[in-house]
Formats: C-alpha cells, structure tokens, sequence
C-alpha cells in the first residue's frame, strides 16, 4: 500500500484528531520526544524513509537509527487511501450509515410534533389544560437544546456510535413511559428527558454526515437529512391526527406506534451504523498496535496532544457556546434558524387551532394539513439539486459560501411563506389558501435549515457537531417559547396579524444570508476555529 507523505495536513480527513484551539500548549501532556516527532514529521520526508508497520497499516513516522527510533513513537496515522479512513468508505457502506442516522433523525422530528395531535384526548383524560400540553410540545424542544451542548462535543471526543446506542434506548424507553404516564406532570417530565436525548438526531447526525462525505460530496446526504428532520416534523401530526381520531386508539397510541418505529431505528443503528470519528478510530487502532506487537510507541495524534479529564470536558462541554458567542458565523445563522424554528413549532401549534376554527376541521382533518410541511420539505430537497450545481460551479471561487445561493432567496421566500398563510386565514376563503402559504414557508425553512447545517459543516469541519449544537440551542429555546404564546397571539391578534407580525420580523433577518455571502470569508477570518483549520489544511 502507498503510503502518504508525513507533511503539512492537505485534506479534510488529516484533521480528524485536533484539539480544540483554545487550549494552551502549556495544558497539553507532551513529552520531549514526543514533540520531537512532530516537529520532524510536519517536514517532507522522502517516501522510501517511512517505516511500514508489521500490520500493514499506515505510516508509523519516520526511519532513523535503532538507537534513536527506540525512544521515539510511531505516530499512527492513515494513508491517502486507507479504506478504514470514513472518507474511503464504499459508497454503498456510507450511504447505509446515512440513511441509517437521517432515520434516527426522522423519528426524533416525528416525535416532536406528534404529540400534539393528541391535544384533546390527554386533555380529557388527563384532566389537563391546553397549556400544559402546549408545554409539553415545548419542554421536548427544551431537552434538544440543552443536551447537544454536551453530548455533541463529547461525541468528537468519544465517538459518535456509543451516543447513538445510548441516547436511541432511553428515547424508546421515554415513549413507552409517556404511553403509561399517569398524569400531565409525569407526561412533561418523561417528554424533556426524551428531548434530551432525541437531540442526537439533530445535532450529531450533522456531524456523521461531515465524518463520511468530503464538501462537495455532502450536498445529497445533507439534502437528505433535513427532509427527514422538517419531513418527519410534518409527518407527525399526520399520523398523530389520524390516531387521534380513532376513539379506541388517541394519544397513549400514537406514544405505542412510535416505540415501534423507535425500536426499529435502534436495531438500525446496532446493526448497520459503525463508528465515524476519524480521531477515534485511529486512537483504538493505536490501542490495537500497542496490545498485538506490544510495542507501547504507537501513539495517535490525538494521544499525544492529550489534556486531561477535567480540561477535555471543560472545553468540550463549553465549546458550542463559545462558538455561538465568539464566532459571527454562528451567531447569524443561529439567531436566523432559531426565529424560523420557533415559527414552525408556532405553526405546528396554530395549525390544529385556525383549520378547526374557521373550517370546522376534525382531528383527523386537523392533521392532514400538516402535509403541506411535507411537501414543502420534498419541494426543497428537489431544489437542493440546482444549489448542489451552483456549489460545484463556483466552491473553488466562493468556498463555503457556495451553500448559500438558495439560501439568499429562501431569505425573501420565508417572509411570503408567512403573509400568504397570515391573509388567507379567513373563513371565505378556500382551505387550500393557507396550505399554500405552508407550502411556501416550509420551502423557505427547508432551504434555511439545509443551508446552515451544510455551512456550518464546511466551515468548521471536525467541530461541526459543535457548531451545529450552538444553532440548535438558539433554535429549539425559540421552539419551547413559541408554542407557549401561539395560540394567545392568534386570538387576541386574529390570525392574518398574528401571521403578519411573524412575516416582518422575518423581513428584517432576509439580508442575513446575504451579508454571509459576501463578507462570509472576511469573518471566518477572525474566527480562532474557522482559521486553525483552514491552517491546518494548508490554504
């Protein structure tokens, strides 16, 4: 096997194992030797002095005298194309491991909004008040924006697999104890805790998705993922609705119905997803060398640049809020896709109340007009074809910022989305207006949605699960405060004013991805992370 040359990092995989770049190198364990490693391999080395190690693995450093060498580790590190590399997997395995996660990720949204289709029945049975149910709806968002900010970081650390696993069973788990909940509170609490670690699937997907596919490789899978995340968000009350209506089936049925589909998307990710950290993978293969030929100098990079315990998760814990308050990338798209975000889980609590109120929809009808969510998210994965060509045609000339084309129009799209629903809500009109307006406005989120998390991954690469857990803590506080307020807004603004107070603050964050388009690169220029990388990459 050809072995890559042991110099300054060129591709994506080679970051696969930095640390974080606000730890000072005085926190960082290194010894002497160690350091004298890595000053001598960031040189070219010419390929006949690297060493093949007896197990046919990648390079394990450079070739000096025995009595040198001895004191020396053998850095573990992957070939140009070693297929245990995520970035070389078949493509068959990657898109298994994708559709695998984007799955978790469609149960998770399903479950987000379904439950508020079973509105009346656990109000009834529950002898509970419409707000409370509303909190319920809220409380789940609130676990989705708390955990990431630990358990996303912490998969870059630890791997992302074991937080799949283990977040997949305690989701399950929490649908089987909302099922038997005995009163609202119990319902509250069981719904925050299922939050709390349905959150997996829409911040660490992100990132196994930034593991496997290279930039321009990520278009279709990122596609894909946000289909099921705003999809399945539609979905849900879909099914939830059509449950409802049932008079021997109601709310504890849809919480039943979902522990099978949970089930099933645990026993997916057992069986088919592997792990896809690459810096994880290299330190067990360095584990491995070290236990098979016991010699205890194959070391990962990642060991070598080691802190400890308490500083890892320090960093780790604190890294998405650094990034949301140090970072102006992340600041804008966050504050963007949060006041999107909070107006879907608005839109899921409205959308029962104006088709019951002015159409005299039943709960089964009720929930069949949040199928124009769907297709909205099925209109913008399509259109997600033509921005995949623009990002081709102009990623060497524009970088990151070629994700946003789309993006640009979504801006005005979103606003027209919110006035077409706001000024057909009217009993003379046709229910067909306002599902239109649905329509438009989910094309818009899709775009919005898809847009940030693609942005967001090829800016900050390795630290995208990072990234991505700050938007979505901005974006899932607007979730649980939204729903809160929702339907007071409606009645006391009626519903074209309320609508139309949503369209124009909407209006006012349409330049934001504007302004990312052409002064995107001057600020990932300040950025500490965006431009240790790019370092690193040797741009």
């Amino acid at each position: 096997m050809e072995h890559s040359q042991p110099k300054a990092m060129k591709s994506e995989s080679d970051l696969s194992d930095i640390v974080d770049p606000r730890i000072e190198e005085d926190e960082i364990s290194e010894s002497i030797s160690d350091d004298l490693t890595r000053t001598i391999s960031n040189r070219e080395i010419p390929q006949e002095s690297l060493e093949k190690d007896p197990l046919d693995h990648i390079y394990v450093g450079p070739c000096f005298s025995p009595s040198v060498r001895t004191h020396l580790p053998l850095q573990v590190e992957f070939t140009h194309d070693d297929p245990r590399n995520p970035f070389n997997f078949s493509r068959a395995r990657k898109w298994a491991i994708t559709l695998t996660a984007c799955a978790v990720t469609g149960v998770s949204a399903s479950a987000s909004s379904s439950i508020a289709s079973g509105d009346t029945s656990m109000q009834r049975d529950l002898s509970a008040t419409h707000l409370q149910v509303a909190l319920s709806v809220s409380t789940y968002a609130l676990g989705f924006a708390l955990v990431p900010l630990v358990t996303a970081p912490l998969s870059e650390e630890f791997g992302r697999q074991p937080l799949y696993i283990v977040s997949g069973t305690i989701f399950m788990l929490m649908h089987v104890a909302l099922a038997l909940a005995p009163n609202i509170q119990a319902v509250i609490v069981f719904r925050c805790i299922q939050g709390c670690v349905g959150a997996t699937g829409a911040t660490v997907v992100g990132g196994s998705v930034a593991d496997l596919w290279k930039p321009h490789e990520r278009g279709l899978p990122m596609s894909v993922f946000s289909l099921a995340a705003i999809g399945a968000t539609g979905l849900g009350p879909v099914l939830g609705g059509l449950i409802e209506q049932n008079p021997h089936l109601q709310w504890r049925w849809i919480q039943w119905i979902h522990v099978i589909f949970a089930g099933l998307s645990l026993l997916s990710v057992i069986f088919i997803m592997g792990e896809t950290r690459g810096g994880v993978l290299l330190k067990r293969e360095a584990r491995r060398l070290r236990k098979t030929t016991g010699d205890s100098r194959y070391r990962a990079r990642v060991e070598d640049e080691k802190v400890s315990l308490r500083t890892m998760i320090y960093y780790s814990a604190t890294r998405p809020l650094y990034l949301l308050f140090t970072e102006p990338v992340v600041a804008s798209v966050s504050l963007w896709i949060g006041f999107a975000w909070g107006i879907v889980y608005g839109q899921i609590e409205s959308i029962g109340f104006v088709f019951r109120t002015l159409y005299g929809f039943n709960d089964a009808q009720a929930g069949l007009c949040f199928l124009p969510m769907s297709l909205g998210a099925l209109i913008g994965f399509l259109l997600n074809f033509y921005q995949d060509k623009l990002y081709t045609k102009h990623v060497h000339r524009r970088g990151p910022e070629a994700r946003l084309f789309l993006a640009c129009a979504a801006g005005a799209f979103f606003p027209i989305g919110c006035l077409i629903y706001a000024w057909t809500s009217f009993s003379f009109v046709p229910w067909i207006g306002p599902c239109i307006g649905l329509t438009v406005f989910t094309v818009a989120v899709f775009t919005i949605y898809l847009s940030v998390f693609s942005y967001l991954a090829d800016c900050y690469l390795i630290y995208a699960s990072s990234a991505l857990a700050a938007q979505s803590l901005c974006r899932n506080l607007a979730a649980v405060a939204f729903p809160l307020f929702t339907d007071q807004m409606y009645t006391r603004l009626t519903f074209p004013w309320a609508s139309t107070l949503l369209g124009c603050i909407a209006w006012l964050m349409a330049p934001i991805p504007l302004v990312l388009f052409f002064w995107g690169p001057q600020l990932r220029a300040r950025s500490r992370f965006a431009s240790r990388l790019r370092e690193m990459q040797g741009k």
